[in-house]
């Protein structure tokens, strides 16, 4: 007879999704490389994202997400890895709020899951716009309609937003 490693109950696929809750945080604190952040940044990120994987509803994980987020924020950092951290720390956000719903035992239910997924994806949607307009609207040298036409596709995606979160009939 082979040791049992886990706990009764618990299965290797809920090993797993604890497992990418740990690294979704810590990669999006790597994607810093080749700046290095400090050691104890690092650390309390290795340590929140462990504890926060071992107990997701935890307040270790809104720290943890602060942490990685403030060192962005600090280092003023605006390239293609912000959307990269953004959604990094949205899906381990997401993932957490999935796992919370039970125990490490209890298999997640698909439709939750999905719900979840969903909600995390429409948190995504002004993440790209307001990146473009963070990089490349100057308020004294855009022309005019620039300004419409950003207006016009804010009140777009809110449409389509408040669209996709109407419950599915049937």
């Amino acid at each position: 007879m082979t040791p049992r490693v886990l706990p009764p109950g618990v299965t290797t696929s809920a090993v797993a999704v604890r497992v990418v809750l740990f690294l979704l945080p810590c990669a999006a604190l790597a994607l810093a490389l080749p700046d290095v952040p400090h050691p104890a940044l690092v650390v309390a990120v290795l340590l929140g994202a462990a504890w926060w994987a071992r107990v997701p509803d935890h307040p270790a994980g809104a720290i943890t997400l602060l942490l990685v987020a403030g060192w962005w924020t600090v280092h003023d950092v605006l390239d293609w890895r912000i959307l990269a951290v953004g959604v990094l720390l949205v899906a381990a956000h997401v993932l957490a709020t999935v796992l919370s719903y039970g125990p490490v035992a209890l298999p997640v239910d698909p439709r939750l899951a999905v719900l979840w997924a969903r909600r995390g994806l429409l948190s995504l949607v002004p993440m790209p716009v307001t990146y473009l307009a963070v990089r490349g609207l100057d308020a004294d040298l855009a022309p005019a309609w620039l300004w419409t036409a950003a207006a016009v596709g804010t009140v777009a995606l809110l449409v389509l937003t408040a669209r996709l979160t109407q419950p599915e009939s049937g």
